[in-house]
This record gives structure tokens, sequence and C-alpha cells, in this order.
């Protein structure tokens, strides 16, 4: 699945409705920790639609500052 931040396909289903109803998924990208909810609106979902400013596409992650060091 992939990633509608950083567009990798490190995306996975991490939580689903617990009433099997399939009303609500959660997602968490592996890469970049970005979790979104299958409810939300296009406009976070969908990355032609989001603000390119949250975008990640074009980032090396891995030149990112850590913000809390490694255990």
């Amino acid at each position: 699945m992939k990633c509608v931040r950083c567009i990798s396909g490190d995306a996975e289903v991490v939580a689903k409705a617990p009433d099997g109803s399939g009303a609500w998924e959660i997602y968490r990208c592996t890469r970049c920790n970005y979790g979104w909810r299958s409810s939300e609106p296009e406009t976070i979902t969908d990355p032609a639609m989001r603000d390119p400013f949250f975008q990640l596409e074009k980032t090396d992650l891995d030149s990112l500052p850590s913000p809390l060091p490694p255990p």
C-alpha cells in the first residue's frame, strides 16, 4: 500500500473497526511514520489533493533530524 505522505510502498493496516463492519481502518507508513484513517477526507488521503507543503515525496527522510534520540 502506498503512503499518502511520502508516496513509498511501505504503508500497512495497523487497526480495523473491531465490530468487523469495515467502517474504518488505520494505516501507518513504516518509512515516514505517518498515520491516517480510511475515513479521512480526500484532501488528506489523495496525494494529488494534499497541500504540497505536507508532502515528503522528494525529501530524503534519512537526512531529517530525529526529534528523539534512539533508546
